[in-house]
């Protein structure tokens, strides 16, 4: 939610403080940093532009080589909660709405809403089709880009209190964790759960990368709480094996997660820092 890499930068959301900031990477030093009108939820880059969320319903779009603002473009929502970029456009999550926001980068505007389950958390994107995870009723929906029509594919997971947060796509299937989950592959096409892995904890996110999945796990009396505060972090091959990449020694919440040139990188905006580690 909070963090985004865009070539030699990362991009953080800081929230409190109604800032995004641009930190370089290789010196591990902020050298910029944009105030914005509210308190930031999710920040993404993509289409040349940096696009910031507020909690006032706003999206900042911001040019990321000066650091302002370029636009500030206002979202017919109540809740909006989460930013994602895929099928040529930018997505919201109306949380309270039960609808997902498409806006056009190329207009600025909202060029759809579509409806989908109770609580948005998720998007992922491949060829024609987009797929949403909702945490509060557990739905996945398939979205056809084409037509932006949704269709329910499934309930995941079987706990009433379980609440599938986060997924990515990695050797044709879905890959699902959050609250109460552990790891679950999905079939994209039908929504199928296919097996159900065990990672020595629940997800807190996850991200696809060199060939593997990268998952922070929490403690299952940690998950109660809610907070992201992380025990270690697993890779999970497609194959299943599982192995732990790294282990937190204190205290670390991971409020953005991202991974790049062979690094993975762990937003902490408890603590304010931005952990590197190699893949």
């Amino acid at each position: 939610m909070t963090l985004a890499l865009s070539g030699p930068n990362a991009w953080v959301a800081c929230k409190e403080q109604r800032r995004v900031v641009r930190i370089a990477l290789a010196r591990g030093r902020a050298t910029a940093s944009v105030r914005l009108g509210s308190g930031v939820t999710a920040v993404a880059v993509g289409f040349g532009s940096v696009w910031a969320l507020g909690t006032n319903a706003t999206l900042y779009r911001v040019n990321p080589r000066t650091a302002r603002v370029t636009k500030r473009i206002q979202l017919s929502a109540s809740a909006p909660y989460n930013i994602w970029l895929g099928g040529g456009s930018v997505w919201v999550a109306d949380d309270q709405a039960a609808q997902v926001l498409r806006i056009s980068p190329k207009s600025n505007k909202t060029v759809a809403r579509i409806g989908v389950g109770n609580g948005p958390a998720d998007m992922v994107f491949a060829g024609g089709r987009a797929w949403v995870m909702d945490h509060r009723d557990r739905t996945l929906f398939r979205i056809d880009l084409a037509t932006n029509r949704a269709t329910r594919l499934a309930t995941i997971g079987h706990e009433d209190d379980a609440a599938p947060e986060r997924f990515a796509l990695l050797a044709g299937s879905l890959w699902v964790t959050g609250r109460g989950v552990p790891l679950v592959e999905v079939d994209p096409d039908t929504g199928a759960t296919k097996r159900s892995i065990d990672i020595g904890g629940t997800g807190i996110d996850i991200v696809a990368a060199g060939g593997a999945l990268w998952v922070p796990v929490r403690t299952l009396a940690v998950d109660r709480t809610g907070f992201p505060t992380m025990t270690a972090l697993r890779r999970v091959t497609p194959a299943g094996a599982l192995t732990t990449a790294a282990t937190a020694t204190g205290r670390v919440d991971v409020h953005g997660l991202a991974a790049a040139g062979g690094r993975l990188w762990i937003a902490d905006n408890t603590d304010g820092f931005l952990y590197r580690i190699p893949m």
